[in-house]
């Protein structure tokens, strides 16, 4: 789990440099602009990984209140006049001296953190909605809510549908997820008729020959350059589609440049690599210590695992443009820090599961 997990970083690394640096040469910038940034982003992001591999769980646990605070307090600095940073419309940003942070992203991994210590340790208080479940709830309602104001629907749903599966690894009544389905599904719905273009990215993706120069443009180039790839690829640095029809192809449509260049093949051994990771986290969920672990690598894995899953969809037109980065592919410090954190305490689990199984062993031997 630990190579796949370094393995994809550095292949994500080096499809980064080649996905971008004609885009960065076209902004006036030299060809290694996107990938340098990112790998200045490792440095940290390494250090993070190191620190949710070895910290103490019941620390966190301990301390759980003071961080998910913390994190909401960080989700209100986007809307601090001197500190937040818009682009294009959306409020998301927050920093200074030119280094941008996106609270949002930080957030994903630290609400896994909260719910699997909370409904671990109500988990003979469940079948009591009101006093169990509703707290827990309305914390990751808060959140959601909160990046949904900074125009950030994506990570707003995203983030409801991995507290929607905490609650359900905890064994929450299903009561709760019919009364929770019948009032989220007409606000999502709501929420994304009430938006011009949220609207417009539906129509774009249940009529992609509508308006193909605007609304479906990107996507459209997207299926062109994965088909253009065909079993083999162009190899890496010899995609041409990347460089003249994808804009922003260094963001959230890494993967069409990937696919360009390496071919089915090269889907294939991507594909291999998140199935093994994702294959090994489960297992680590699955055997963990106690209850509080266990939620917290299995929540952990649903991060990585949908994340993933719903970038490739979108830039395989099988769902509607989302602002979801790919982990470890696309560039972005924040993405970076936050799928290091969750990778690290996927592996943290992994260490305190792999001690319990050895002095385990270890009795039954003696």
């Amino acid at each position: 789990m630990l190579a796949v997990l370094f393995l994809l970083g550095g292949i994500g690394l080096a499809n980064l440099y080649s996905a971008s640096y004609g885009f960065a040469l076209s902004i006036e910038k030299l060809p290694g602009y996107f990938a340098m940034r990112q790998l200045l982003w490792f440095v940290p992001a390494m250090a993070v990984f190191g620190l949710c591999s070895f910290v103490s769980l019941d620390y966190i646990k301990r301390n759980i209140g003071l961080l998910t605070l913390g994190t909401l307090m960080l989700l209100l600095l986007p809307f601090v006049p001197v500190l937040g940073i818009t682009k294009n419309g959306a409020s998301r940003w927050f920093g200074f001296a030119g280094l941008m942070l996106q609270p949002s992203e930080l957030f994903k991994p630290v609400i896994i953190l909260y719910l699997a210590h909370i409904l671990s340790k109500k988990a003979d208080r469940l079948a009591d909605v009101v006093n169990g479940v509703i707290p827990p709830l309305l914390v990751a309602f808060a959140g959601v809510i909160i990046v949904l104001l900074q125009n950030d629907f994506s990570s707003a749903l995203l983030i409801g549908i991995l507290a929607v599966i905490m609650f359900w690894v905890a064994n929450v009544p299903l009561v709760f997820f019919a009364a929770l389905g019948s009032i989220g599904l007409p606000l999502v719905s709501l929420t994304v008729l009430t938006s011009d273009y949220r609207l417009r990215r539906v129509l774009a993706y249940l009529a992609p020959k509508l308006d193909p120069a605007d609304l479906s443009y990107q996507v459209n180039a997207s299926l062109r350059a994965i088909r253009a790839g065909g079993w083999w690829g162009k190899g890496l640095g010899q995609g041409t589609l990347k460089v003249r029809s994808i804009p922003e192809v260094q963001s959230d449509f890494v993967f069409a440049a990937w696919a360009e260049e390496t071919g089915f093949m090269g889907v294939l051994l991507f594909t291999g690599l998140w199935v093994l990771l994702i294959q090994r986290a489960f297992a680590t969920a699955f055997k963990a210590s106690d209850s509080y672990r266990s939620h917290l690598a299995f929540g952990m894995t649903c991060y990585l695992a949908i994340q993933t899953l719903i970038n490739v969809m979108v830039v395989s037109g099988v769902a509607p443009a989302t602002g979801i980065p790919l982990p470890f592919f696309s560039s972005g410090g924040s993405s970076l820090l936050s799928v290091a954190a969750a990778g690290g305490f996927i592996y943290n689990v992994s260490r305190n599961g792999a001690a319990v199984d050895a002095s385990e062993g270890q009795v039954n031997h003696g």
